[in-house]
């Protein structure tokens, strides 16, 4: 019984001093200003593609970031850019292209289409197949001029 009634003694005695304290106003602080930083991803699930001499299963993952201050009709619908990343891959010239290089492709035909975009982030896994029995991924980046990484 006697810690109990400490409490309620030390609580009653310091609460007039932490009221004191926080009616004080707080001191001026120059508030900095704020950048405003939008991404956007979307998947592309078990995409097949005909490529390296047999059918292969991917998982596609997009994501972008968009540029600052851009006004509301200037974003694009993702599914443009997933539709424009699936023709791209069926359409492909080189069959024998090492996964990166196709990656490379995916986000420069992205990033060069929209405008609204300033860095664009592919990554492909590859699912094991029948000449290739492991799981691979690449990630690819692509960033405009001035702009830094995603």
């Amino acid at each position: 019984m006697k810690q109990l009634l400490g409490i309620i003694l030390l609580t009653t005695t310091t609460f007039p001093l932490v009221y004191a304290q926080s009616a004080k106003p707080a001191p001026q602080r120059h508030q900095q200003s704020s950048r405003l930083l939008e991404q956007f991803s979307f998947v592309l699930p078990d995409f097949k593609m005909d490529h390296q001499g047999e059918t292969n299963s991917l998982n596609i993952s997009i994501s972008f970031r968009y540029a600052t201050n851009i006004a509301n009709s200037e974003y694009p619908d993702f599914r443009w850019l997933a539709k424009d990343v699936e023709t791209l891959l069926h359409n492909y010239p080189n069959k024998t292209d090492y996964w990166e290089i196709v990656n490379k492709q995916v986000t420069a035909l992205l990033l060069k289409k929209y405008p609204a975009l300033t860095s664009v982030t592919s990554e492909f896994e590859v699912k094991p197949s029948r000449t290739v029995p492991y799981t691979r991924s690449s990630t690819v980046t692509r960033s405009r001029r001035g702009h830094g990484s995603a």
